[in-house]
C-alpha cells in the first residue's frame, strides 16, 4: 500500500494506560487544609463516617480497629478536669495520633493526615497541658458555616487545651451543649459534627447551659489575653504546613538566661507563673516548657509564638523584658485545690434530712459535688441518719405499692366474679396497668384466698387488703 494511504488511517496507542491505586475509603480532602483552621483528625473521621453514610463508632470498629490504632472505647470524654480521655490523644504529639494517622492515611490514601494533628512540633511540646479532655466550639462559626453551605468542622485550633476565645468573632469556645448542658466527648459515636452526642440537637445556637470551667484544666484570663493566644496560635498551626525549623534547646537556653539576667531568676519565674525549678531546668537544657508557658515567654519576649518556636529570635535582639501588657500570671497548675467548707455541708445535709421525698446518699453527693469518704470522715451521724431515712421512705414506698396492687388485683378479681367470668390469674394479671408489677407467688396465693372466698360466698372486693 503506498505511503500516502497510510496516513488516511489513525495509529493507536497499544500501551496499557496507568490506573492509580485505589483507596479502601474516599479520598475525603480535610477542610481548611494549609491554613490555622485546619480540621482536627477527630473530625475529619467524623466526616468521614458521615461521607460513608455510617455511624463512626461502625467505621473504627470495622476498618480503623483491625489495623491496629485505637481501642474499643474511644467515644467517651474527660469529666473532671484532672482526668485526659485517651481519645485527646489523636491530636495530639504521641504514637496514638502518629498511628490513628498512619491507618487512616492508608484507609484513604492520603499521606498528609499528620497535618491535622499537633505531630509537627512533636519535638518542642510536652504531652501535658496541652489537649482538650472534651470538645470546645465556637457555636457563631457552626452557624455561619451552615448557613453559608460550607462543611461543618472542628478545627484543631479548638482542640487545644490553652484556647479559651475564637480568634475572629472573639467570643469564649463552648464546651457544654446549649440543650442539655452536658459536655461533648472529641469523637462521637453515633452523631454528626455539630450536633449533641447527648440529645441530638444542633450546637450552633445559644449559649452552654452547663458549668465550662468544670472541664477546663487552665483557668481563663482576660478577653485581651484569650484573643491574642487563639490568634498566636492559629499563627503557629499554619506555620507548620511548610516544616519551619524548630526552636532548639540551645537557642532555648540563651533566651532563657538572658530573661532570667535582666529580672532574675525568681521574680522572671515569677511572671512566666511556673517554679524557679522550672526555669532552672529550662537554663540547663534538661526540660521544655509546656506550651502555657512557650505563650506567657513570647508575650514577655515581645515576639510572636511563631517566631520563637521556629527559632527566628536571636538572643542578640533581646535588651529587655515587655511587662506593661503582662496581665497577671496565675501559676500553671493542673487543678484549683478544693477548699471544703465543713459549715456549708453539714447545712446541706440537715437540710436534706428535712427534705420530702428524702433523696440517697447518691443523689445527695452528686448534686453537691461532694465524696462518698468525706461525708462519712466528717459527718458519720448525718451520713447514717441520711442513709437509714432514705431506706425506711424506700421500704414504705413499696409497701404502698405493693397494697396498691393487691387492692387493684381484688377489684379486678370482683369485677370479673360480678359479670360471671371465671377467675384465672393470667386474666386478672392481664387487666392491670402493670401485670408484671405484682409478684406472681404473691398473686397465686392471693387468688387462693379469693376462691376460698368465693366458695363460702362472700365477694373478693369486700375483704380489706393484707
Amino acid at each position: 500500500m503506498p505511503d500516502d494511504h497510510v496516513a488516511l488511517y489513525e495509529a493507536w496507542d497499544m500501551t496499557e494506560p496507568v490506573v492509580p491505586s485505589r483507596s479502601r475509603l474516599f479520598n475525603l480532602s480535610p477542610v481548611g487544609f494549609g491554613t490555622g483552621l485546619v480540621e482536627c483528625l477527630t473530625g475529619y473521621f467524623s466526616r468521614l463516617a458521615e461521607a460513608h453514610s455510617v455511624s463512626t463508632g461502625a467505621l473504627h470498629h470495622h476498618e480503623v480497629q483491625p489495623l491496629g490504632a485505637g481501642r474499643r472505647n474511644m467515644f467517651s470524654c474527660a469529666t473532671s478536669a484532672r482526668a485526659r480521655c485517651y481519645t485527646s490523644g489523636i491530636n495530639g504529639t504521641l504514637s496514638l495520633a502518629a498511628d490513628y494517622a498512619s491507618v487512616v492515611g492508608k484507609l484513604t490514601g492520603r499521606s498528609d493526615l499528620h497535618y491535622l494533628t499537633m505531630i509537627p512540633w512533636k519535638s518542642l511540646f510536652p504531652a501535658q497541658l496541652l489537649m482538650r479532655g472534651v470538645a470546645a466550639w465556637c457555636a457563631t462559626c457552626l452557624a455561619s458555616w451552615r448557613k453559608a453551605g460550607k462543611p461543618v468542622y472542628i478545627p484543631l485550633l479548638w482542640t487545644l487545651e490553652i484556647v479559651k476565645y475564637c480568634p475572629y468573632h472573639q467570643r469564649p469556645l463552648h464546651l457544654t451543649c446549649p440543650h442539655c448542658g452536658l459536655p461533648q466527648p472529641l469523637l462521637g459515636q453515633c452523631s454528626w459534627v455539630g450536633f449533641c452526642t447527648r440529645c441530638k440537637r444542633w450546637l450552633g445556637s445559644g449559649p452552654g447551659k452547663g458549668d465550662p470551667e468544670r472541664y477546663s484544666v487552665l483557668q481563663q484570663d482576660t478577653p485581651e489575653w484569650e484573643v491574642w493566644a487563639a490568634n498566636q496560635l492559629k499563627d503557629l498551626i499554619e506555620a507548620g504546613f511548610h516544616n519551619p525549623p524548630l526552636l532548639t534547646r540551645e537557642q532555648l537556653c540563651r533566651l532563657v538566661w538572658i530573661g532570667t539576667d535582666l529580672e532574675g531568676l525568681s521574680h522572671f519565674a515569677r511572671i512566666l507563673g511556673v517554679s524557679s525549678t522550672a526555669v532552672h531546668e529550662w537554663r540547663r537544657g534538661r526540660k521544655q516548657p509546656l506550651l502555657p508557658a512557650y505563650l506567657r515567654l513570647a508575650r514577655v519576649l515581645n515576639v510572636t509564638l511563631t517566631a520563637l518556636l521556629t527559632g527566628s529570635v536571636s538572643p542578640d535582639q533581646i535588651h529587655s523584658l515587655d511587662l506593661v501588657a503582662v496581665p497577671f500570671w496565675r501559676n500553671l497548675c493542673v487543678r484549683r485545690k478544693s477548699s471544703f467548707d465543713r459549715r456549708r455541708a453539714a447545712l446541706q445535709m440537715e437540710q436534706a434530712l428535712q427534705e420530702s421525698p428524702p433523696p440517697s446518699l447518691r443523689t445527695f453527693r452528686i448534686r453537691n459535688g461532694y465524696h462518698d469518704a468525706t461525708l462519712q470522715k466528717h459527718f458519720p451521724d448525718l451520713y447514717k441518719a441520711i442513709e437509714v431515712r432514705f431506706r425506711e421512705h424506700r421500704a414504705a414506698s413499696f409497701e404502698k405499692r405493693r397494697a396498691d396492687k393487691i387492692t387493684e388485683f381484688r377489684r379486678i378479681a370482683c369485677q370479673l366474679h360480678d359479670q360471671g367470668i371465671a377467675l384465672v390469674l393470667n386474666r386478672i394479671l392481664k387487666q392491670m396497668p402493670q401485670p408484671t408489677g405484682l409478684d406472681y407467688r404473691i398473686a397465686r396465693e392471693l387468688l387462693v384466698q379469693i376462691k376460698g372466698e368465693v366458695a363460702a360466698g362472700g365477694r373478693p372486693c369486700s375483704k380489706e387488703t393484707r
